[in-house]
């Protein structure tokens, strides 16, 4: 055999012996993952027949903050789950009704018309108003994640002496309590003590033409392990007819109807 011959016959043995020698490897690759978008959940009343606790607003934290309930929902009378009025039922009962002196005027249904009779009295110091007339509304939210809310005027009708600044607003947070038969907020955090609520307008004429920003948060609403009621915080919207120093004479005779919409995200 040649010298050539030997030389690759003991390159070949050399590479044949590294190959019976060398440590086995192999790689076995596992990738779990999990993903949980944010979720809010809005609940109140049924926009079409005024059913409640319905939840009509569940938003997933995506870019477009996808609401997957078609449906619209409607705000309850604060400490309630009665659904507020359509806007036919507000121009039939309208604001809380006048009061001489902190005694209410009239059959205490709500409006000074014919209807109403009370005693007489004497106008030496008697004032007409003295207290704020208020329109409270509420709705709750559930939420895995930080959010905001915005509020949009869709529409307004003003006539007679008032004008939208007449109305002063303010948004605040109630963590829990029982409305009606329905216990809320045990497993929920006050979303609202760290909130913010400085864009929020004082007055309904401060409302600008879009969104408005009424409420900033910086926590989930849901605090322990529970369902969907005892994880919400209720939101209540206060308006008030001379938020000052409450209507009185001065401020003349009208009317105001307004309807806002309130749209949640997550930031």
């Amino acid at each position: 055999m040649s010298f050539r011959k030997l030389l690759l016959a003991g390159a070949a043995l050399a590479a044949s012996s590294a190959a019976l020698t060398a440590p086995a490897s192999a790689s076995i690759i596992d990738r779990p993952h999990f993903k949980v978008l944010g979720v809010v959940i809005v609940w109140g009343a049924n926009d079409a027949d005024g059913s409640t606790p319905i939840a009509t607003d569940f938003v997933i934290g995506d870019a477009a903050d996808t609401d997957l309930i078609a449906a619209d929902g409607r705000t309850v009378v604060t400490g309630s789950l009665t659904a507020t009025p359509d806007a036919a039922a507000i121009a039939a009962s309208g604001f809380s009704a006048l009061d001489l002196d902190g005694t209410e005027i009239g059959d205490g249904d709500g409006d000074l018309d014919l209807n109403d009779s009370f005693a007489a009295f004497d106008v030496s110091t008697a004032t007409i108003g003295g207290a704020p007339l208020t329109y409270n509304s509420s709705f709750y939210v559930a939420s895995n994640t930080a959010f905001g809310i915005n509020a949009t005027v869709q529409s307004s009708t003003v006539s007679g002496d008032f004008a939208l600044a007449d109305v002063g607003y303010a948004l605040s947070v109630t963590p829990a309590g029982t409305d009606g038969a329905l216990t809320f907020g045990g497993n929920a955090t006050d979303v609202g003590a760290t909130g913010d609520f400085s864009g929020a307008p004082a007055d309904l004429a401060a409302f600008g033409a879009g969104a408005n920003q009424v409420f900033l948060g910086t926590e989930r609403t849901a605090a322990n392990a529970g369902n969907i009621v005892s994880q919400s915080v209720r939101f209540d919207a206060e308006y008030t007819l001379g938020p000052v120093a409450g209507y009185d004479l001065s401020q003349g005779a009208g009317e105001i109807e307004a309807q806002l919409a309130y749209t949640v995200f997550v930031p």
